[in-house]
């Protein structure tokens, strides 16, 4: 029988097939189709590469993309896997036998159920300064995804962003500081928990409601939007609707669209624009300082006060993670 292949696209329906294939899981219609197969599955042979069809060159029309790193057959539907790398990422694109098609994201075999992609995928080097991610945290997911947290471990009684700092302030808090978002708190560079955020992000809305008690406690959050999730056409109004708000209302429009979901749209101005792209650069230039090639949201950038040291986390939905930069609270 002859394998059969599933690919789930990338920036279209986020949220839940990048949810299941950050926890090395098939998506639960791909697992029950799987399973209803009544013809078991064979072991395949060792996978020849597709001939391309004739006339296509498929490696000129992948290396529209970036540099080609590697090509390898994928063994299961006649897809051939490319890594992709351009300026400084990698990314794994798929060409169909006939060449007519290039497909990014998860491919599963839709009979046994098994990722295909993850042999693929490079393996994680540990984070590194300068804004120095949490050494107990595994990096984050899929690249431009909504990223549920990692497995967390319990969070000390004792947040990191407690306490006082009389140091002299890194450049990477005082860079995340300028960039345009809504407040909330009284509390300093030093006092701030800096989360960028895209507000159709599922995990980003988590990460709202489960620090609301903190707010309301008195510490101090910046929500900084932005347009990572792809489509910007659908995600730079919401943003827009947040930034452009009068000041004393941005607090009711981040929660009115973050909290609630709400769909309201304003067209972004210049300034908002340019705002956005600012952030979108901090935002990846983070990642690839940090050396993670796998990009989600949210993402939280704080001043340890117990190192004195910047830092890069990820899981701010979670509360382990919330309680291990705040504290618990009593």
């Amino acid at each position: 029988m002859k394998a059969t292949t599933m690919a789930t696209l990338t920036l279209a329906a986020l949220a839940a097939p990048a949810a299941w294939a950050q926890q090395g899981a098939m998506p639960p219609l791909l697992r029950d189709n799987a399973a209803a197969a009544k013809t078991p599955a064979k072991t395949p042979a060792a996978p020849k590469m597709p001939e391309a069809a004739a006339g296509i060159d498929q490696e000129a029309l992948v290396s529209r993309y970036g540099k080609i790193v590697e090509r390898r057959p994928l063994g299961a539907g006649g897809l051939t896997a490319w890594t992709v790398e351009k300026a400084g990422r990698r990314v794994v694109l798929y060409t169909t036998n006939d060449g007519q098609a290039i497909i990014s994201g998860i491919v599963w075999d839709a009979f046994t159920g098994r990722n295909l992609s993850d042999q693929l995928m490079p393996a994680m080097p540990a984070v590194q300064p300068p804004l120095g991610a949490s050494p107990s945290r595994p990096a984050p997911g899929a690249a431009a995804v909504a990223a549920p947290a990692p497995s967390v471990m319990a969070a000390p009684p004792t947040g990191a962003l407690n306490g006082k700092f009389t140091g002299a302030l890194p450049e990477s808090i005082k860079a995340v500081d300028t960039l345009a978002g809504v407040k909330e708190g009284p509390g300093g560079p030093a006092d701030t928990l800096y989360i960028v955020f895209d507000p159709r992000c599922p995990y980003c809305r988590q990460a709202y409601t489960r620090t609301r008690a903190y707010v309301n406690k008195g510490h101090t959050i910046k929500w900084i939007p932005a347009v990572l999730l792809g489509n910007p056409a659908q995600g730079a109004p919401l943003t827009a609707t947040i930034l452009q708000a009068k000041p004393a209302g941005q607090a009711e429009a981040l929660r009115r669209v973050l909290g609630n979901k709400e769909e309201l749209a304003t067209p972004p101005s210049k300034a908002t624009t340019e705002a956005l792209a600012r952030t979108e650069a901090f935002f990846y230039a983070a990642f690839q300082n940090n050396q993670v090639d796998k990009v989600g949201v949210p993402a939280a950038f704080f001043l340890d006060k117990k190192t004195g040291q910047p830092r890069m986390m990820m899981g701010i939905s979670e509360m382990p993670v919330i309680e291990e930069i705040f504290g618990r609270l009593p």
